[in-house]
């Protein structure tokens, strides 16, 4: 019983970072849109600052990912 647990514990672990994830990334691109529509002369600065924010929520993700396969290797 202990090892179907961990499975399922891995399992929702990675989907709750992706879900979340996602509607980050979403909200953020949405929103530096909207920036750069509002001031383009800020278009720079707002796209660095997107790609580095994309960066850091990808980066938790390939986390999450890295422990669930840690977990599953204790299947």
């Amino acid at each position: 019983m202990g090892t179907g647990i961990i499975a399922i514990a891995a399992g929702i672990a990675m989907g709750c970072a992706a879900l979340g994830i996602g509607i980050g990334q979403g909200m953020l691109g949405s929103k530096a849109m909207e920036s750069m529509g509002k001031q383009p002369e800020a278009a720079g600065s707002v796209r660095t600052a997107l790609i580095v924010a994309m960066a850091i929520m990808e980066t938790i993700g390939v986390l999450t990912f890295v422990i669930a396969i840690v977990l599953a290797g204790k299947i």
